[in-house]
């Protein structure tokens, strides 16, 4: 998957907003018209080349994920707490879960008809997919541009493990203790800057009643600064 096609899938890899779905499906065309039948409708790979890729997948995700651990952290992690939060993020739950944020119909594609011709997956095959995609990934673009693919569809699910930095999650736990059938809504309602470099604000309501607006370099992070500022209002944190 060289030449120009395989600049084009770094792009969407690199961008601050990925369609997840063009991704997988563009990556999934490429290969298969490189490496096996073009025009099939799934990743044609063998059973044991897609474990294979699995296998690496699973110690690229780790290493993205300790690096971010490591590294961009408000608070200083000990070993104990950053191992625990790896072990959650990388679970083939917590993949599995990541996987249906985004559209059934692509991950689908990712699970070669050698694996089984069910429609319907356990989680165990559906992470695997997810770490087979970023084996593949890593094996013909490298480290830098899937790390910054992960970090960035994987931002509120490492997050969620720190309550501190989950301002989405402790809102949303707030107004379903007053009301279960409450909860927060986030709207995109500005983008500006360059194409490779844009800055997202958005909002966050709750009955159409706007309760906080945040910006930032992705749309998870403007999200995050929404809740933030929404829980300020609240009283629920200090300003």
């Amino acid at each position: 998957m060289n030449g120009r096609s395989g600049h084009s899938l770094i792009e969407l890899l690199n961008s601050p907003d990925p369609d997840v779905n063009r991704i997988i499906n563009t990556f999934v065309t490429r290969f298969n018209a490189a490496y096996g039948i073009a025009g099939t409708d799934r990743w044609d790979i063998t059973k044991e080349d897609w474990q294979r890729y699995e296998f690496l997948g699973d110690r690229v995700l780790s290493l993205i994920i300790a690096q971010s651990l490591f590294t961009q952290r408000d608070a200083v992690l000990d070993e104990g707490s950053m191992t625990r939060i790896l072990s959650g993020v990388v679970s083939n739950r917590a993949l599995d879960a990541l996987t249906r944020q985004h559209e059934k119909k692509a991950f689908t594609r990712l699970i070669p008809k050698s694996i089984g011709g069910q429609n319907t997956y356990g989680e165990r095959i559906t992470g695997g997919a997810f770490e087979a995609f970023i084996g593949a990934l890593y094996c013909e673009v490298g480290l830098d541009d899937v790390a910054f693919f992960v970090n960035v569809i994987m931002e509120d699910a490492l997050n969620s493990y720190n309550p501190n930095q989950n301002a989405k999650g402790i809102l949303q736990e707030y107004f379903q203790k007053i009301d279960k059938s409450e909860v927060p809504e986030y709207r995109e309602t500005m983008r500006k800057g360059p194409d490779h470099r844009p800055v997202f604000t958005c909002q966050v309501f709750l009955k159409n009643a706007l309760l906080g607006e945040g910006t930032g370099d992705s749309k998870q992070q403007a999200e995050q600064e929404a809740a933030r500022r929404a829980l300020e209002t609240l009283g629920l944190i200090r300003r």
